[in-house]
């Protein structure tokens, strides 16, 4: 299962980037149907759940990742083994659809666009999150990815499902000094004794490097992940700022 996917055992940091976007989510889907599309180990939809939402379906195409999900699914949560772009649900069938860093993983993103479109009702709601490409270009390749969007490039792509589209952020950097580390990373990881730099680097920034290689021992999401360094915000402009998540709400 690729680390990036929240479950237990998975770096923590990515768990408390999950948790906070199905927080942010979880505000304005109380008392809604809601489809979590791509749900995983289903933490997040158990998390819609108790925060409120009416039913919530899970819908994942990994049985791995399936057959971690919650055993015994209170009532009101269910999962269902589909693909993103073939959703077996009729027209019209969510107040809200739910499907965080998805996108980038699928060969086909207007068709997962279409396909969230018509299971949404007149005026329902898609949360949608994705890596900034802006910033992640400056990264080593993820390998599960199949293409990355800048903020302008998913935008555009979901105005052509959505009339309104309204673009939050998260976990913002000052774009030239990340683009700065990463190349000393690289650099760093070339030369001879290279591992022992990387060690005093790890001295210099502990708490940073230690969340990155803490691994999540918990089974649900829970307020106690939640933290304002990982919280969704609205988009603001700022002269070298840029997110390092894109996250969209679209009507």
């Amino acid at each position: 299962m690729p680390p990036e996917r929240p479950a237990t055992g998975a770096p923590r940091v990515n768990v408390q980037e999950s948790a906070a976007r199905y927080a942010f989510a979880a505000a304005e889907t109380r008392a809604l149907r809601v489809l979590d599309v791509a749900s995983g180990a289903g933490l997040g939809s158990e998390f819609l759940l108790a925060q409120g939402a009416r039913v919530v379906v899970g819908v994942e195409s990994a049985a791995q990742a399936l057959g971690q999900s919650v055993h015994s699914a209170p009532r009101g949560l269910c999962f269902v083994r589909a693909d993103a772009l073939a959703l077996p649900f009729v027209d019209a069938s969510f107040d809200a659809v739910v499907s965080f860093e998805t996108i980038e993983h699928l060969t086909d993103a207007a068709g997962f666009l279409g396909e969230c479109r018509r299971v949404l009702r007149r005026g329902g709601v898609l949360y949608l999150s994705t890596p900034n490409r802006t910033v992640t270009r400056w990264m080593p390749p993820n390998p599960f990815h199949v293409r990355e969007f800048t903020a302008a490039e998913l935008v555009a792509l979901v105005r052509e499902y959505f009339g309104t589209v309204t673009c939050f952020r998260q976990r913002p950097v000052f774009l030239p000094v990340f683009v700065l580390r990463q190349m000393a990373r690289r650099y760093v990881g070339a030369v001879p004794g290279g591992a022992g730099l990387w060690w005093l680097w790890s001295r210099v920034r502990p708490e940073r490097t230690q969340l990155a290689a803490t691994a999540w021992q918990g089974r649900r999401f829970d307020r106690s992940l939640l933290d304002d360094r990982y919280a969704v915000r609205a988009a603001q402009r700022s002269i070298g700022g840029h997110p390092m998540y894109t996250v969209l709400v679209a009507r």
